[in-house]
C-alpha cells in the first residue's frame, strides 16, 4: 500500500508540474494574460482573439502531441524491450513526412466549411503515411518469423528495430527525391516545417483529432497493462502464461502508430520526446505499465509544452522550431542509452 501511495504522490506532483508549465507557457509576451481583462476595451478583443485562436490551440496541441509521442514511445519500448525505440527512430515519423511532402508537391486541395478547415490534404497524407510506415516496419521486420511466433526471440526484435531505422533513411531519401524533382520552387521551404517540427499550424479541429487518437491509444495500452508487464520478463515467458504474444505486439504497434501518426500530421517530425519522457518517467515510477503509461503521457505533455515555450523565447524575435529543442535535449540521452544497451 505504501508503494501505491508513493506512486500516486509522484503522479500528483507530475500533474502539478504540468500545470506550472502550462501557466508559464501562457504567461508570456507579447500579449500578457492580464490583457484579457484589464486592458483598454479595444485591446481586450484583440487579446482574446490572439489567445483563443493562436495561443490556446497551440498550447493544447503541444500537450496532446507530447502525450501522444511519449505514450507511443513507451509502447514501442515495451514491444522491443529496448529504451532506444521511439517513433522518430523507427520510420513512423518519416512516413508521415513523406506523405505530407507528396500532398504539397501535387498541390492536393483542402476543404473548408464556414471558415473551418475540415480536410487538410498534406496532414491527411501524413497520417496515412505514418500508419503505412508502421505496417511496413512490422511486415518487413517479421518476415523471417510466422505471425504466431514473431517476437519470441531477441533476433526478431533486433531485426524489427534495424528495419525501422533503415526504412526511416529510405523514406527520408524518397522525400528528398520528391523535393528535388518537383517544379515547385517553394516546396523545399514548406518541407522544412515537417523536417524540423513545429506547432504553428495547430488548430482546435486538429486538436480534437489528437485528443481522440490519444484516448484510443492510451485505452488500448491500459487494457493490455497486465500483458505489457508480462513482456518485461520475456516473450517466451509471457507466451507460457497464455498471452498471444504476436497479437499483443500487433496491438501495441497499432496503438503506437495511431498516436504518432496523428502527432506527425499536425506538427511534423518532432523527435526524441518518445525517448526522453518514457525514460525519465521510468526512473521515477518504475516499469509497471499501469503507472508508466499515464505518467509518460503527462511527462511528454509537460516536456513538449515546455520545449515549445523555450523555442518561442530563446532567440527573440525569431521563433525556433520546437524539434530543434527536443533534439538538443534528446540526442545526448540517446547517446548515453546507446552505450548501455
Amino acid at each position: 500500500m505504501g508503494e501505491r501511495e508513493n506512486r500516486v504522490r509522484w503522479l500528483l506532483l507530475l500533474l502539478a508540474f504540468a500545470v506550472i508549465v502550462v501557466l508559464a507557457a501562457l504567461w508570456r509576451a507579447p500579449v500578457p494574460l492580464s490583457d484579457l481583462w484589464s486592458a483598454a476595451p479595444e485591446q481586450v478583443g484583440t487579446a482574446r482573439r490572439i489567445f483563443l485562436d493562436i495561443r490556446l490551440p497551440r498550447l493544447l496541441a503541444g500537450l496532446l502531441i507530447g502525450g501522444a509521442l511519449a505514450t507511443s514511445g513507451a509502447a514501442l519500448q515495451a514491444v522491443f524491450r529496448n529504451p532506444l525505440a521511439e517513433p522518430y527512430l523507427l520510420g513512423i515519423s518519416a512516413g508521415g513526412a513523406l506523405g505530407a511532402t507528396l500532398g504539397m508537391a501535387f498541390q492536393l486541395p483542402s476543404f473548408t466549411w464556414q471558415e473551418v478547415q475540415l480536410f487538410d490534404a498534406p496532414a491527411a497524407l501524413a497520417f496515412i503515411g505514418s500508419l503505412v510506415a508502421a505496417f511496413l516496419v512490422y511486415r518487413l521486420g517479421s518476415s523471417t518469423a510466422s505471425p504466431a511466433t514473431f517476437g519470441r526471440g531477441g533476433a526478431e526484435r533486433a531485426t524489427l528495430l534495424l528495419t525501422g531505422v533503415a526504412l526511416s533513411a529510405f523514406l527520408t531519401a524518397l522525400m528528398s527525391l520528391v523535393v528535388a524533382l518537383s517544379p515547385r520552387p517553394d516546396l523545399a521551404q514548406q518541407t522544412t516545417f515537417w523536417l524540423l517540427g513545429g506547432l504553428a499550424n495547430a488548430t482546435m479541429p486538429k486538436n480534437w483529432l489528437l485528443l481522440a487518437t490519444l484516448i484510443v491509444g492510451i485505452g488500448m495500452l491500459l487494457t493490455s497493462a497486465r500483458d505489457l508487464n508480462a513482456l518485461r520478463v520475456g516473450d517466451q515467458e509471457a507466451a507460457s502464461l497464455g498471452i498471444a504474444v504476436g497479437a499483443l505486439h500487433r496491438k501495441l504497434l497499432f496503438a503506437a502508430a495511431l498516436m504518432a501518426a496523428a502527432a506527425v500530421s499536425v506538427a511534423g517530425l518532432i523527435g526524441f520526446v518518445g525517448l526522453l519522457a518514457p525514460h525519465l518517467m521510468r526512473l521515477v515510477f518504475g516499469s509497471d505499465a499501469r503507472t508508466l503509461i499515464p505518467a509518460a503521457a503527462l511527462g511528454g505533455a509537460a516536456l513538449l509544452a515546455g520545449c515549445d515555450a523555450i523555442a518561442q523565447r530563446a532567440v527573440p524575435p525569431v521563433e525556433l522550431p520546437v524539434g530543434i529543442i527536443t533534439a538538443l535535449l534528446g540526442v545526448p540521452l540517446f547517446l548515453f542509452l546507446a552505450r548501455r544497451v
